[in-house]
């Protein structure tokens, strides 16, 4: 099965590790393949759609290309979307829930307001249809960062064990057995060739384990691709370089030991997430500029294609 088969891909990592880039190469490869694709942001952030140069437009579906759109979520509307569902009256639910007692109860609820993002997703994956049919093929989470990202993905489990029983209990369950199960959800974690993102993404990755969470893949941003000389060709010559009477011979030897210490570091990083963590390993390569184009957007998704399709 393609990881595109499934319903809903979440993408965490730590903040600073490409999720959001990930995100939407992913969504650019799933809308070439034909499927009609949406990116969900968090929290309202609005990070995608000017990736493609297009004004985001919040909780309403944004086109950012054929077969395309991305919207983001705030919990208070997702929690005004899921009661109005129920009651059917907006004057009913701002009377009820629009004040300032319910406001703080509403707030304290443990996990309440992650679980409605879930929440939110499910419904855009399972009910929003459209001619009979899902609007959407896959559902994209450009999820939040680590930390938050595992309280995201635990809140329904937390709101069934307050709830028990009820009406709230079986909604939450329905978006848990969605979530949690690997036919429908896969999760993408991204990191870069670091020491610190490496370890939050292998303490990551052993939470998701223990909460039995399926990992797809793991997505290594920044990974320089060139090579230069070859560790050992480099240690031979490094010496008299470093050393070298003339001073410009001298700088270009600390560039290319900096250089080769990154090669080294990159290279322990890649090891490591594949020895310790059991699902594919894709390298995206460091490009040079951040305000990414939208070609090498559709760049970064060949690659995420050519190494995941068959995932």
């Amino acid at each position: 099965m393609s990881l595109l088969d499934k319903r809903i891909l979440i993408v965490t990592g730590k903040g600073g590790t490409g999720k959001t880039t990930v995100a939407a190469a992913l969504g650019l490869w799933a809308a070439r393949s034909g499927r009609k694709t949406l990116i969900v942001e968090c929290n309202g952030t609005q990070h995608v759609a000017p990736l493609f140069r297009q004004p985001a437009k919040g909780y309403t579906p944004t086109i950012l290309h054929p077969n395309l759109s991305s919207m983001t979520i705030t919990a208070e509307e997702a929690i005004e979307d899921y009661v109005i569902k129920q009651i059917k009256v907006r004057k009913l639910y701002q009377l009820v829930f629009r004040n300032r007692v319910m406001g703080p109860f509403m707030d304290a609820v443990p996990g309440l307001h992650d679980a409605v993002h879930l929440g939110k997703v499910f419904d855009l994956s399972e009910d929003d249809m459209t001619d009979g049919k899902p609007t959407w093929d896959l559902v994209i989470v450009d999820a939040p960062a680590t930390g938050h990202g595992l309280h995201m993905l635990a809140a329904p489990q937390s709101l069934m064990e307050l709830t028990r029983a009820g009406p709230v209990y079986e909604g939450v369950k329905l978006v848990h057995d969605v979530i949690s199960n690997p036919d429908k959800t896969a999760l993408v974690l991204t990191s870069i060739p670091e020491e610190l993102p490496v370890n939050e993404t292998l303490e990551l990755a052993n939470h998701l384990h223990e909460a039995d969470h399926e990992i797809a893949t793991v997505v290594l941003n920044e990974m320089i691709h060139t090579e230069l000389p070859s560790a050992e060709e480099w240690n031979t010559h490094k010496a008299s370089l470093l050393s070298h009477a003339d001073t410009p011979v001298q700088q270009a030897g600390q560039l290319m030991e900096r250089w080769m210490s990154r090669k080294a570091r990159q290279k322990d990083a890649e090891r490591r997430l594949k020895t310790l963590i059991t699902a594919p390993l894709i390298s995206l390569p460091l490009l040079p500029d951040r305000a990414l184009s939208f070609s090498e957007l559709q760049q970064l998704s060949h690659l995420l294609e050519g190494g995941l399709a068959k995932t």
